[in-house]
């Protein structure tokens, strides 16, 4: 990648409403409040554009330079690229663009490190960004939610939106690459009607136009869109019911909670609320219905594919028309297999859990791999856990040459966001997310190979560029506020995945080298625990990669509550120091040893010098690690030449 300087672009002041309306997340330093790029994700050899904003609070005009320094699995990419900055008032505000080329390579992510320093070279700012170099939007997921096409939310008219086009660039500055597009069927069993808007089965009102002006959107950002349908749900408690509104649906197509075969009546069926009633996902007509339904609206509307919604594990007994027992082990594989001679589209299904997963995934039938996941001991029990899920996909679905993209969506704080003292619940004080619980979560989904799926459009309060789900993962209504430092937080984190993704989730598999430990400086475990260090230890080819998380501060309680739901987490104090010994995987020729952290200087590399040494465990390396926050990532060249990520 070779880099060329370009002068500044001149796009905008302060006093430019549009510029501050619903602005991307507001970052916390004195000179650049946020950072932006032009797609999503970029094909190999594009220019890419990274817009940045400067808003100076620095008491003082500003004169100087925005320079941003590229760099891949640590190690520096080109020449640094700098715009000039000429009198920026104090208070004032302007958007500056920084271009760079790339590559002709595919599925690697760079971080930019940016700095804004005065004209005498000294340092004032810094942050950082990140851009992604692949073809498509599944192999990294980055799904976050749209419900911006509401025009009545049922009685309440939040004002949360922007338009379109200024929602999802938001989104793009937090680094979602496809759109789930919630809810905005006519009925669960009948998405599609021709009318300019329509009231949904929960009052609702959606409209046609918004839904297609955020598509739009969506493909300027190179975002993929995904139209949310359930497996299994038809009307019935909004009349008039499924069996009388000429949709064809037809009662023989029910999940029954009795063996009463063709006496069954709409009575006889299960119900997930008072709305909504089961149809049996394994009846063959059933599927070619929900087929033919799902295509219909993804033609009229645009989008590129389904994502397909489950209500979770099923544990009563049923039967279908035939007063048959209905066995629901290969259902989602079977009901994929059938829709997608109908929808001509990706599909992602949500199994909202554990349950029939390992079926879904070796079916091979997803285009990534998303699930709900709940914070309970079937499912996600404490942080331990997402290792342990994330590896078992992978090794169910074996895909080659890229192994399948992983997804979580799982809210925070969702005993604090319910709380009737909260305001957004009509309540007195004004709840906002705990910082500490939502970094112990991002750290542990990152760094175990999965993005985290509850980012929504629109904003609580200027600045915080999106909103964050606090209730049970529904991405309508209000939520809890973020705070600055969690803005700041969870861009950083994202921008870290995507810096970093290619160590992160591409081809990784659990290391065969004896395990790692912390010789001085801090208590490591390689089990997760309250009260410990975590280490893991992951490979792929031309890396050993070592992840510390740091739950020393954390109480038992906390470290099964995942979701921090009572915001109880406590932040964890920064170690000095630590020794660290880690074996590496035999074969291979050692290279430079890395460390980045998105605690640290916004996820900027330092290599590390190390020892080498080997004892009837293999071979080892022996270095000091700064410090650890949160979460650290080390990761060690082996065999790197030979590696598909060998060219940075």
């Amino acid at each position: 990648m070779q880099m060329i300087k370009r002068l500044a672009i001149f796009l905008g002041f302060l006093a430019a409403a549009p510029l501050t309306a619903h602005a991307d997340p507001h970052l916390s330093g004195p000179l650049i409040r946020s950072i932006n790029t032009d797609f999503s994700r970029y094909r190999g050899g594009e220019q890419i554009r990274m817009l940045v904003t400067l808003s100076n609070s620095t008491g003082a005009p500003f004169t100087g330079t925005v320079t941003g320094t590229v760099s891949g699995r640590g190690v520096q990419v080109g020449q640094p690229v700098s715009v000039a900055v000429t009198a920026l008032p104090a208070g004032g505000l302007i958007i500056t663009e920084l271009r760079f080329p790339s590559s002709r390579t595919n599925w690697q992510g760079y971080l930019v490190t940016l700095v804004a320093a005065d004209q005498n070279g000294h340092q004032l700012d810094q942050e950082a960004g990140a851009f992604d170099l692949s073809t498509d939007w599944w192999t990294y997921p980055r799904q976050c939610w749209v419900v911006g096409t509401y025009t009545d939310w049922g009685g309440w008219k939040p004002n949360l939106f922007g338009t379109p086009q200024q929602d999802l660039q938001s989104l793009n500055a937090y680094h979602c690459n496809n759109l789930q597009f919630y809810n905005m069927l006519y009925r669960w069993h009948k998405p599609w009607t021709d009318t300019l808007s329509w009231v949904n089965g929960d009052g609702q009102t959606i409209s046609t136009d918004l839904i297609k002006r955020h598509i739009s959107a969506a493909k300027t950002l190179r975002m993929g869109t995904l139209m949310y349908m359930p497996i299994y749900a038809a009307n019935y408690g909004v009349s008039p019911g499924f069996t009388r509104d000429g949709s064809g649906a037809q009662l023989s197509w029910g999940m029954f909670t009795k063996a009463c075969g063709s006496s069954c009546t709409v009575s006889d069926l299960l119900k997930f609320n008072d709305k909504i009633a089961y149809m049996d996902p394994n009846n063959k007509d059933w599927q070619a219905y929900w087929g033919q339904q799902a295509e219909l609206m993804r033609q009229r509307l645009g989008f590129d594919g389904m994502f397909i919604d489950t209500f979770g594990t099923i544990n009563t007994a049923l039967w279908n028309w035939e007063a048959s027992r209905i066995i629901m082990d290969t259902t989602y594989s079977t009901f994929l297999k059938t829709v997608q001679g109908y929808v001509n589209g990706p599909m992602v299904l949500n199994p909202a859990g554990s349950y029939n997963e390992q079926d879904l995934v070796q079916s091979g039938r997803e285009t990534y791999h998303f699930v709900e996941r709940w914070n309970n001991p079937s499912d996600i029990g404490n942080f331990g856990d997402f290792l342990t899920k994330a590896r078992q996909i992978w090794g169910w679905a074996h895909r080659t040459p890229n192994n399948i993209g992983l997804d979580w969506d799982m809210g925070m704080n969702k005993t604090l966001g319910a709380s009737k003292s909260c305001t957004i619940n009509g309540g007195p004080i004004a709840c906002t997310f705990n910082t500490p619980g939502v970094l112990y979560q991002e750290a542990a989904m990152l760094a175990t190979g999965a993005h985290h799926a509850w980012i929504v459009d629109g904003q609580q309060n200027p600045g915080d560029g999106a909103r964050f789900i606090s209730n049970d993962d529904f991405p309508v209504g209000n939520q809890l506020s973020p705070n600055p430092d969690m803005v700041q937080g969870e861009y950083d984190y994202q921008t870290f995945g995507v810096a970093y993704e290619k160590l992160l989730r591409l081809n990784i598999s659990a290391s065969a080298a004896a395990v790692p430990s912390i010789t001085s400086g801090a208590t490591g475990s390689t089990t997760a625990a309250a009260g410990k260090v975590w280490l893991f230890q992951n490979h792929r080819s031309g890396f050993d990669i070592l992840h510390l998380l740091n739950y020393q501060q954390m109480s038992a309680t906390s470290f099964s509550d995942v979701n921090d739901n009572a915001a109880n987490a406590a932040a964890p104090t920064a170690t000095g120091a630590l020794q660290v010994k880690m074996y590496y995987t035999s074969g291979g020729t050692l290279g430079d040893l890395y460390t980045a952290s998105p605690d640290v200087n916004h996820g900027a590399p330092v290599k590390l010098t190390y020892a080498t040494g080997s004892d009837a465990s293999g071979g080892f390396i022996t270095f000091t690690l700064p410090s650890l926050k949160y979460w650290d990532m080390v990761w060690l060249e082996n065999g790197v030449a030979g590696s598909d990520y060998g060219t940075p």
